[in-house]
This record gives C-alpha cells, sequence and structure tokens, in this order.
C-alpha cells in the first residue's frame, strides 16, 4: 500500500497526470478535426508538458507545497530533466514550424513565472491573467499546433473548438483556485477572492451551459461530441459547485483534472457503440 501511494503521488505531483491529460485533448483534437497528428508530437507534448509543469509548479509558485525530503526532490528533478531531454529528443524529429509553435507556446508559459514587471512582479500576481493565459498556451498544444503542423486549416468548427477549449480549461482551473485561496498571497486577487463562493459557482454553472450549447455552433457536431460536451458540461459544473478550500487532496489535481480522460472515454465509447 505505501508503494502504490508513493506511485500515485509522484504521478500527481511529477505532473504525469496532467500531461495524460494534455494528450487526451490532443487525441480529442485529432478525432474531431480528422488530421493526423504525427506520434512524434505527442511525445513531444508529454514529456515536455511533465518537464514544464514542474519547473512552473516548483518554482513559480513554492509556498503551496510542503517542504520535500531530499531524496524526492532529487527525483523530482531526475524527472523532469528526463523529460526535457526525452520531449526536445521528440521535437527535433517534428519538421520546424513544430518547434516555431512550441517555442511561443513555451514563452507563453514563461510569463507566467518570470519577473517582467518592475518589484519582480510577473502575470501570476495579477491574478486574473492566469486562467486565460494558461488556458490560451492548452488551446495552442492541443489544437492549433498539432492541426497546422499536419499542413490542415482551421475551418469554423475548429474555430469554435477553440473556443470551447479555452473555456473548458478555464472552467476546470477554478477548483484550483478556490483551493488555493488560503494559501496564495494575499495581492493576488483570483476570480474566487472576487467573486466569492457563490460568485463563482454561478460563473461556472454559466460557463458548464456555455460549454454545452456552443456545440450547437458547429456546422458537423456528431452525437458523440454532443454526448462528451454535455457530460464534460456537468461534470465541471458539479467539480466547481463541490469545490472548497478544504477540499481533499486530490480532489482537483487527480479528479477534477481528469474530466477530460471520461469525457474522451464518452466520445470513443459513443462513436463506436452508436456511430457519429
Amino acid at each position: 500500500m505505501r508503494l502504490y501511494h508513493a506511485v500515485f503521488r509522484m504521478y500527481v505531483g511529477g505532473s504525469i497526470h496532467v500531461a495524460a491529460v494534455l494528450l487526451a485533448l490532443l487525441y480529442y483534437t485529432e478525432r474531431l478535426s480528422g488530421a493526423t497528428v504525427q506520434p512524434e508530437y505527442y511525445g513531444a507534448l508529454f514529456f515536455g508538458s511533465i518537464a514544464g509543469y514542474n519547473c512552473l509548479k516548483y518554482g513559480a509558485e513554492p509556498w503551496k507545497y510542503r517542504p520535500k525530503k531530499g531524496s524526492r526532490i532529487r527525483l523530482l528533478f531526475a524527472l523532469s530533466l528526463v523529460c526535457l531531454l526525452v520531449g526536445l529528443y521528440f521535437l527535433f524529429l517534428l519538421d520546424i514550424p513544430y518547434w516555431w509553435m512550441s517555442a511561443a507556446c513555451a514563452v507563453l508559459a514563461a510569463l507566467y513565472s518570470l519577473p517582467l514587471f518592475p518589484g519582480f512582479r510577473n502575470l501570476r500576481s495579477f491574478g486574473l491573467l492566469k486562467v486565460p493565459l494558461v488556458a490560451l498556451v492548452w488551446v495552442a498544444a492541443t489544437v492549433w499546433i498539432p492541426v497546422w503542423g499536419s499542413g490542415s486549416t482551421l475551418g469554423w468548427d475548429l474555430w469554435v473548438e477553440s473556443v470551447q477549449r479555452f473555456l473548458w480549461v478555464g472552467l476546470l482551473m477554478l477548483p484550483f483556485e478556490i483551493r488555493d485561496m488560503d494559501s496564495d498571497p494575499p495581492a493576488i486577487r483570483t476570480l474566487p477572492r472576487r467573486l466569492g463562493m457563490a460568485g463563482t459557482r454561478r460563473l461556472g454553472w454559466i460557463g458548464a451551459f456555455l460549454l454545452m450549447v456552443t456545440v450547437a455552433l458547429k456546422d458537423l457536431p456528431t452525437g458523440a461530441e454532443w454526448v462528451s460536451k454535455g457530460l464534460a458540461a456537468v461534470l465541471t459544473g458539479l467539480a466547481i459547485q463541490f469545490s472548497s478550500r478544504d477540499q481533499p487532496p486530490y480532489y482537483a489535481s487527480f479528479w477534477v483534472e481528469g474530466i477530460p480522460m471520461v469525457c474522451l472515454a464518452a466520445f470513443v465509447a459513443w462513436d463506436q457503440l452508436a456511430g457519429p
């Protein structure tokens, strides 16, 4: 049991879970668009996101995490370094356009933590900028880069998908923002601090409703997409509704973050069993 707990803690704490979620969203885009994503990009995204998220998590916001034993710090550092090298290996197997677009994503992610303003302030310290910045990076990594890199173009349906993905990722971040209300510095005025718990939950349900109804804006929505987006709206709304400051340790970082995996499974199951 102790070994299982240690492996699970490394899976979540080492950002392997969030990397797997990114792959789920990438495959979701591939199924929706019909574009063929190069396998090397899956590898670059998976390993690169582990290294990048660990850097941001333990570098930009160290106050949120308990001091770790030296052995665990070394293990996290080794994991991140190996993943960075493997991610770069896969990236260099891709065409040049992937490099430039991936570099742009890395710059956006760096803006989150690097001190760019007087007083050594980064964009995270502005509170409201965190959610749209992270959501934009996820949209670029899981929609724009794979589609443009494959030589395809973003038609109307994929632009709608981009807006939905931006909204969905932003909503999924709200349970994290609620969880961190007590650990974030007071100067960081996040949405839950501005709106309060009741206002944040109302906003969550409004966003979940928009996530569902905007499927109708697409020219060719399939039954599988309606089912998966409906499930996404319900699960995301409930996740925000039941979020609290003293939520269980893995409520946001595992269960909430894993919602896209569940929705992808529903999409694939409906597509296979019931047809489009």
